[in-house]
């Protein structure tokens, strides 16, 4: 995919598609007719380690979906890999673990600011840990951030899968799942007066 590509995307913290393969939901994805994005640094985090939960079943889907999963190769992946396949001295192993904090999600931001959205729907970037809207903040480019329970509301919404919400409710106390939130980064509104993502209307309301 390159910056001239328009077609709309999804791409994803690692914590969004843990969820939702814990809550069986990660085989609807591409009924959204939205490419799927998953760049090098979530990917290791999520099926690097075999042990860690649905590893395993995370890595069969990504071979399941083929060419429909774009799977992203990034500057800090880049790095981190060379690093790791070398022998390293104490500071470089130290500059290796400092380097893997947060490099899931610097590299998804690698990514979108390489590919560049051109308007609010193009680009849907799901998250779970705090750190991503802070990072998307103060782009130049429209991009839409949404949490899991958005997006499982959103696949319901569009007809995609009427049980999404109520399937990701059922691993809510097992996984840790951020309110449904969604905002909408605008670049022509000062860095100052952007809003971050916000609770859903109608749970403000309950």
């Amino acid at each position: 995919m390159t910056p001239a590509s328009r077609e709309p995307i999804i791409i994803a913290d690692a914590g969004p598609v843990l969820r939702l393969a814990a809550a069986g939901l990660l085989a609807m994805l591409p009924r959204l007719n939205r490419r799927i994005v998953l760049v090098d640094r979530v990917e290791d985090e999520l099926v690097g380690d075999e042990t860690k939960p649905f590893a395993i079943e995370i890595r069969n889907w990504i071979e399941s979906e083929g060419m429909a999963l774009l799977r992203v190769p990034t500057v800090i992946g880049e790095g981190i890999r060379s690093l790791r396949a070398r022998e390293r001295s104490l500071e470089e192993e130290a500059r290796l673990k400092a380097s893997l904090r947060n490099s899931g999600e610097l590299a998804l931001r690698e990514f979108v600011d390489f590919w560049r959205p051109d308007e609010t729907s193009s680009a849907i970037v799901l998250y779970e840990d705090r750190k991503v809207p802070n990072l998307f903040l103060e782009v130049d480019y429209p991009v839409t951030l949404m949490t899991t329970r958005a997006f499982a509301r959103t696949m319901a919404l569009w007809g995609v899968h009427l049980d999404a919400p109520a399937a990701l409710e059922a691993i809510a106390g097992i996984y840790d799942l951020k309110p449904a939130m969604i905002g909408e980064i605008d670049p022509d509104t000062p860095v100052d007066l952007r809003p971050l993502p916000a609770v859903l209307k109608e749970d403000q309301e309950q």
